[in-house]
């Protein structure tokens, strides 16, 4: 049974497009009351009809906007609800044509890039429209430019990934993503195992002012590094480190157990070591060592 809501969403859309009486905001507000009612279907409806009727040719400010709008909502709308990627990279296409270069075409492309990275897995798609906002003045370039660097990182372009972080770091050295952008180096070092590079690299942001998150998951990326080449102790150390400011602990608890387990197999383990000292000040201890 329908809810009143929807009820009243039809019957909005209805008076806007049927009677023909409301504005071209009136009926997109009537679409998107489709939307929020639950049928994204009658929604894309009432955007596809409105679109019609504002065609395609030059408008006022208030008509271009609401054709902006239409649009956009007609491509979350697809992408978002129906699946229907083709569509919506048909509306977001529209929207760059229509707003050359300004803050409608740069967020249409961030959608473009999402798609094209998502639901196709063509990480090149995604660069060329990621690329696009990253050089433009758009206040969303820096997260652009570092997703730039995380397709090439997906790609395992390895070189072109660190160069990429390296242009947001020299070009916006103040932004919370510089930090993002020197740990993507320091992991694709890591990822081309060459453990020497990745372990400076990592260093470079606990010896910084880094955000605590990130200084823990560098200290992580190193403990990570240790392990693999058989460096438990050390591992030990810096998991311990990492611990207090990780954003996920419960997973720095149960890589410590592991290390300890692999080190206990070895016959190398001793009591008092410094990550169970960590283990017993926190708020989910992990499980004490036998004698």
């Amino acid at each position: 049974m329908r809810s009143p809501r929807f009820r009243w969403a039809t019957a909005a859309l209805a008076a806007a497009l049927v009677l023909g009486c409301s504005s071209a905001e009136r009926k997109l507000e009537a679409a998107t009351a489709l939307r929020h009612a639950g049928d994204p279907r009658g929604a894309l409806a009432g955007y596809q009809q409105l679109l019609a009727d504002l065609g395609e040719g030059r408008l006022g400010k208030a008509d271009a906007e609401v054709r902006w709008k239409a649009l956009k909502f007609a491509g979350d709308v697809s992408y978002l609800e129906l699946g229907d990627y083709q569509s919506a990279l048909a509306y977001y296409r529209r929207i760059i044509s229509l707003h050359p270069g300004g803050p409608e075409a740069h967020e249409a492309r961030g959608r473009l890039g999402d798609i094209f990275r998502d639901r196709y897995g063509d990480h090149l798609a995604a660069i060329t429209q990621y690329a696009d906002v990253a050089g433009s003045d758009s206040p969303d370039a820096p997260r652009y430019q570092l997703e730039v660097a995380r397709e090439y990182l997906a790609l395992k372009r390895w070189e072109q990934a660190r160069t990429e972080a390296r242009i947001l770091r020299e070009k916006w050295p103040t932004h919370e993503l510089a930090d993002e952008a020197q740990l993507l180096t320091a992991q694709s070092w890591a990822l081309e195992r060459r453990d020497e590079e990745a372990l400076g690299a990592f260093q470079a942001l606990v010896d910084r002012r880094s955000r605590p998150d990130v200084k823990a998951r560098a200290l992580e990326a190193q403990a990570q590094i240790h392990a693999q080449s058989g460096d438990l102790d050390r591992a030990l150390e810096l998991y311990a480190l990492a611990l207090p400011g990780h954003p996920n602990p419960d997973a720095i608890r149960t890589n410590i157990e592991a290390v300890r387990e692999r080190r206990a197999r070895a016959g190398t383990a001793r009591p008092g070591d410094r990550a169970a000292a960590f283990d017993k000040g926190s708020a989910k201890p992990a499980p004490r060592e036998g004698p």
